[in-house]
């Protein structure tokens, strides 16, 4: 099983992107997490389908505990997480790409914490909640091909699977949200407590609710119509093949040392902090 200083979690990744593909199973603590790996941009890769190969799981059922664990074991240092969702501000378009820089969780039943089934745990910083560094580099990227990309934006991070109501669509633009969906928690939680950087790029594919007509997957306007028919996958998919081939392996950013100081009783190296866990 190869290692690799990058992860990808996305919902597909086509022979284009991810090159010399090979499935693999990781074990661990949570049970088997399935990876592919490869080269994207001539790097070597862990991508993590996170609905699964044929997109069963919805975003409240998915194993992150074990996907990221799997990542961490892999070697993998930086993580881009990409996430179609929808918008809750109406200046934020269809078609535009999303750099987030905060989220709201909106989420009910989900893990909080890595850390949450055992008997150590910790308070993590989240001043800022994506890697800085990371986003800069995702940032770049992405203006190379869209004259679309927002370079900051609050995610909102809905339970799931259902769509939200107008009601909760106009709560979240109150609150500042900027963004809507539903796989970001606790991904982004889960890599900061394994010391690990994370960003996400968010192409919009629908508005929320009550900003438009109803929200529908499949036929004419609906969300699948432009990601697809209207060239969004295939720009994400060059966006981040040029921002994982000319990242930087200098980690200059605080993510590597985010237990530091935060763990309950006497901050441990990751291993023994790893046996408190299993």
């Amino acid at each position: 099983m190869r290692e690799a200083p990058v992860g990808l979690i996305t919902s597909a990744a086509s022979e284009e992107l991810l090159k010399d593909r090979r499935a693999e199973t990781v074990s661990t603590p949570w049970g088997n997490a399935p990876v592919l790996t490869g080269t994207i941009g001539g790097r070597e890769v862990v991508v993590i389908l996170r609905y699964g190969e044929k997109l069963t799981l919805p975003s409240h059922k998915i194993n992150y505990h074990a996907n990221i664990w799997a990542l961490r074991e892999l070697g993998v240092e930086s993580i881009v997480s990409q996430n179609a969702i929808g918008s809750v501000n109406p200046a934020i378009r269809p078609g535009d790409i999303v750099i987030s820089d905060d989220f709201l969780d909106k989420t009910k039943s989900r893990a909080q914490s890595l850390f949450d089934e055992s008997e150590c745990w910790v308070r993590v910083d989240f001043t800022d909640p994506f890697c800085p560094r990371l986003r800069t580099e995702l940032i770049a990227a992405a203006n190379k091909f869209s004259n679309r990309v927002i370079e900051r934006g609050t995610f909102v991070c809905t339970e799931g699977p259902r769509f939200e109501t107008p009601a909760e669509i106009r709560a979240y633009q109150r609150e500042g949200g900027d963004i809507v969906g539903t796989p970001l928690i606790p991904e982004v939680i889960f890599a900061r407590e394994a010391e690990m950087c994370f960003a996400s790029i968010a192409p919009v594919i629908n508005f929320g609710a009550g900003m438009a007509p109803a929200v529908v997957h499949f036929g004419p306007g609906s969300m699948n119509e432009i990601y697809y028919k209207q060239g969004l996958h295939d720009l994400i998919e060059k966006t981040l093949i040029e921002a994982i081939s000319a990242l930087s392996t200098e980690r200059s950013c605080n993510c590597r040392n985010a237990l530091v100081g935060g763990f309950h009783g006497e901050p441990p190296a990751w291993m023994k902090a790893k046996s408190c866990m299993v």
